[in-house]
This record gives C-alpha cells, sequence and structure tokens, in this order.
C-alpha cells in the first residue's frame, strides 16, 4: 500500500486540487466523489488499489482544496467537469483509465465513457447512480447543498453530520467520523464552523438539467460497466433494469447501505478490483 501524494494543477483555468497513488506506469483508475465530497472520502479505496493501479483522485471544483465556482452558469454542470477531466489527464499524461464515481461523479464517468468523448475509459463502476435523478430528489439535494449551517465548534458539526448520515445508512467507526467531519469542514469568517463546499454548486440544479438524463451518454458505453447500488437507493428498479438491458448492459452488485458509501470495507475492495482485474 502507497502513500499518496498532494498536488494542485491549472485545469480548464482552475486550480484543481488531487491526490495521486501507485506507479504512474500501471493503468490508471480515477476516483471521482459526490457532489459536496472530497478526494478524502475514498481515501481507504485508494490505497488499496494502488499497489496495483496508477490512482488518481480528484476534488472537484467548488471542494476540498480545490478553486471555488467561478462561474455559476458554466461551472456546476457535468461538461465544465468534463473538460477539466480531461486536463488533468492530459497533464498527467494519462492517455486511458478506469473510472470509479461516486453519485455526480458517476454522472461525470457516464458522460466520458460515452465512447463519443474523446477519451479512453476502459472500465467503469458506478457508485449508486443512475443515468437519471427523481425531481423531488434533485430538489432536496439542491437545498441542502445551497445552504450551509453555521456551527459554534467542530464537535458540534461533528454530532450533525454523523446524526444526519446515519439516517442514511452511513455507519462509521469513531476515527472515520472524526476524519469525515474534519474533511468535509471549514471556518465562517466569524469564527464558526460550517460545510467546506461551496454553495454555488447548488446551480447546476437549475442550470444543467440535461445532467441528470444522461441515457443518450450511457446507452453509447460499450465497456465494461459495474452497477454497485445501495440498499435503500436513489437508483430507481426500472432504471436499473434498464442499465442492465441496454447501452453496455451494466453487472449490478447490491450492498447494504444508503446511497451514501466511502466504498471503504474489504467487501467492497474485492469487487471493485475483481471487476477491475477480469
Amino acid at each position: 500500500m502507497t502513500a499518496l501524494t498532494s498536488w494542485y494543477l491549472n485545469c480548464a483555468g482552475r486550480n484543481m486540487h488531487f491526490l495521486e497513488g501507485g506507479d504512474r506506469e500501471n493503468e490508471t483508475v480515477v476516483i471521482w466523489h459526490g457532489v459536496t465530497g472530497t478526494c478524502m472520502d475514498h481515501l481507504e479505496l485508494a490505497k488499496a488499489l494502488s499497489d496495483t493501479y496508477h490512482v488518481i483522485c480528484p476534488d472537484s471544483i467548488g471542494c476540498g482544496l480545490s478553486s471555488w465556482v467561478q462561474d455559476k452558469t458554466n461551472d456546476t454542470g457535468l461538461q465544465f467537469y468534463a473538460e477539466m477531466a480531461k486536463s488533468l489527464l492530459s497533464q498527467l499524461s494519462v492517455s486511458s483509465c478506469h473510472w470509479i464515481g461516486v453519485s455526480k461523479g458517476g454522472g461525470l464517468g457516464m458522460m466520458l465513457a460515452d465512447h463519443r468523448s474523446g477519451l479512453n475509459v476502459r472500465k467503469l463502476i458506478l457508485n449508486d447512480v443512475g443515468p437519471t435523478l427523481d425531481d423531488w430528489v434533485q430538489g432536496a439535494v439542491a437545498k441542502g447543498v445551497a445552504k450551509t449551517p453555521r456551527f459554534e465548534s467542530y464537535l458540534a458539526f461533528e454530532d450533525r453530520l454523523r446524526g444526519s448520515l446515519q439516517k442514511r445508512g452511513l455507519n462509521l467507526s469513531d476515527a472515520k467520523w472524526r476524519q469525515l467531519a474534519q474533511a468535509w469542514a471549514r471556518r465562517t469568517d466569524d469564527g464558526g464552523v460550517t460545510f467546506h463546499h461551496d454553495p454555488a454548486l447548488a446551480e447546476q440544479f437549475s442550470h444543467h438539467k440535461q445532467d441528470f438524463d444522461l441515457w443518450d451518454h450511457f446507452e453509447n458505453i460499450q465497456i465494461p460497466t459495474l452497477l454497485i447500488k445501495g440498499q435503500p437507493s436513489i437508483v430507481s428498479d426500472e432504471d436499473t433494469a434498464r442499465m442492465q438491458s441496454s447501452g453496455p448492459k451494466c453487472t449490478v452488485h447490491d450492498r447494504t447501505g444508503g446511497h451514501i458509501s466511502f466504498m471503504d470495507s474489504p467487501e467492497e475492495h474485492a469487487i471493485i478490483k475483481n471487476f477491475l482485474g477480469a
């Protein structure tokens, strides 16, 4: 298990932070987090893969240590994310990769795995994300992203985060809850604590409705694709059946827990390694 290194590059005119591990001579795996996550979300998976693969874990724009949104209309959509991803991989001289995408990172993966994208994605793993997202889920996520409540302390923030995510089926050790809270928090100007992400990311739900109907991209994917589906899941049974019968005719693996998962269990690591190595 190799250590991961923190780097910064200018991608499509924005500063992008990412973690990198493994030998650059090996096949590359990109792990791209969800709408308000960070590159730290999937640290255990990145480390587990870095012995065999060259691993890249970016912070999306508006998240972690990457630039915040500069153009609310342009920067928040998957098309601009795709430009940043292509710029990042080009600068690292990566000509092909496997893609592990979580939620919004999975939507980006579907767009880039479309054989018309110009990026050579060899295998695609989607962590609880499909080509569509129900309107009520879009509305709930947009509201949560746009409003970042203030807390008096990191411990108060951690307590709220833990309580909220446990209700959605996420179970972590005390140490991992602390790690997550520290990665997802930032100071406010008045000394309080709030969520790390840029609230402008909510603009995706207003300006980029096409990001939530990706069937045209999905049905032009021609590579092995795996859907790891939460229980319960934001991917409907109807979408799951269509994903299994059209486009890449993806394989589905059901896992315990809800939508949010950091793919940190040995069982998920084994499933992912077996799929990538097959």
